[in-house]
């Protein structure tokens, strides 16, 4: 099998990982923490860190695509049709099981490389059951939510060719609005470094494009450009482990070991790794959060890092709906751990 596998994809993937791993793991970078602690206490630091993501996400994906470099309206996000049911719906999902397991996907995998047992709980689930739905019992619901998808005319799903807008509009009204709030929300100069840590996963995205639709170009393996995405990776990574059978591209499949990689090396360098057994009174909610998460994602095209990066980053009108799911449902699940607790509490964030 390795044999078979592009080196450049292989060696992208896994490097793109393991920054990705460390600067997440420096940072806390979490959605689910930038949702939660605005809302309860109005503190700004992880808010700030993912609108700088999406801001740089963003402008870099719409400069590759203007200049040619990258077929970004060939990649998954920019087919011509508009899964809305997926979007919305295992958006919903996704973000509900977010909220109930205490964090997003990308600080589900931090927090396991960290040594917390609790999260490898969510983890383990949420690749599971990731597997199911792409590939195994779970899959029929799949394919009847995608035969509800719409086609799109314009034959690409992006938002500017749908309104019929110039290319550089939507891009530029996103990163001046994503600049705008951090500068006048919040005190962005208390935490510098949450913004760098944004900047900087932001340019991994745009590298991922790079690397899949650059370097990794293979003509007699031709497949579409893609970059930073955890679900699919994960269901993907999942069944290699347990069948040996590898699936998809070389990116996704070590996206995954290099995240987990990246992120122990910089838990163990800050003296930060410890196991963590999992709270009793907490293992219905890994698991459950876990399922919701794997089933949501896979329904959506994505996590909130694939889509509420990756694909926004693409500005593609079905990736923009699952963002508004996944933040719907976190919303959700936020209310719902708030009426059943003793006391609603924020996601503890290090200064």
């Amino acid at each position: 099998m390795w044999d078979q596998i592009n080196p450049w994809l292989a060696g992208g993937g896994l490097a793109i990982g393991v920054a990705f791993g460390v600067v997440a793991q420096r940072s806390r970078f979490c959605v689910v923490s930038a949702l939660s602690n605005f809302a309860l206490m109005r503190d700004y630091r992880q808010l700030h860190a993912y609108l700088a993501a999406l801001g740089i996400a963003v402008i870099g994906t719409f400069a590759l695509e203007w200049w040619q470099l990258v077929a970004v309206g060939d990649s998954s996000y920019r087919r011509p049709a508009f899964n809305w049911l997926g979007a919305l719906g295992g958006g919903l999902i996704f973000g509900f099981g977010a909220m109930l397991a205490g964090g997003c996907a990308s600080r589900t995998l931090v927090r396991t490389a960290e040594g917390n047992l609790g999260a490898l709980l969510t983890l383990l689930t949420f690749a599971l059951i990731a597997m199911a739905t792409m590939f195994g019992a779970l899959g029929p619901v799949q394919a009847w939510v995608m035969d509800h998808a719409l086609p799109i005319g314009a034959g690409d799903a992006s938002l500017s060719i749908i309104l019929h807008w110039p290319m550089w509009i939507a891009p530029a009204a996103v990163g001046l609005a994503c600049l705008y709030a951090i500068l006048e929300f919040g005190q962005w100069r208390d935490h510098p470094g949450n913004i760098v840590a944004g900047l900087l996963i932001g340019l991994l995205v745009v590298a991922g494009w790079l690397v899949t639709g650059v370097l990794g170009v293979d003509e007699f393996d031709p497949q579409p450009p893609a970059s930073i995405t955890l679900a699919a990776p994960l269901a993907r990574t999942a069944t290699w482990l347990a069948m040996g059978q590898h699936t998809g591209s070389a990116f996704a499949l070590l996206l995954v070991p290099g995240t987990l990689l990246g992120a122990c090396l910089a838990a163990l360098v800050a003296g930060e790794f410890r196991w963590v057994a999992p709270a009793s009174d907490r293992v219905a909610a890994y698991l459950s959060g876990g399922a919701f998460m794997g089933f949501g994602a896979l329904l959506a095209g994505g996590c909130n890092i694939g889509q509420g990066l990756t694909g926004a980053a693409t500005l593609s009108v079905s990736s923009l709906l699952a963002v508004a799911g996944i933040v719907g449902g976190m919303t959700l699940g936020m209310h719902w751990i708030s009426r059943t607790a003793s006391r609603p509490t924020g996601i503890t964030q290090r200064g």
